[in-house]
């Protein structure tokens, strides 16, 4: 193998890693953002899920049994 092919081989290689050291990051950050994201929206969740068991609670109507609707 040539000494000017052995270099070219070493350039590629460190472009790769280079590219792939990039890509890494950019794969971090959105998975950070992500993460972020999630727990926002699993705060938003808790919090519905809470009101909606207070209006629950709360209604009169609630603990009433209907009569089931007539047949046709």
């Amino acid at each position: 193998m040539t000494k000017n092919k052995l270099e070219e081989r070493i350039d590629d290689l460190e472009m790769k890693l280079t590219f792939q050291d990039q890509t890494i990051e950019e794969l971090n950050q959105s998975l950070i953002q992500q993460q972020s994201d999630f727990r926002k929206f699993t705060r938003i969740l808790e919090n519905l899920s809470t009101q909606v068991e207070s209006i629950g609670q709360d209604n009169p109507l609630s603990n009433t049994i209907e009569p089931p609707p007539p047949h046709y």
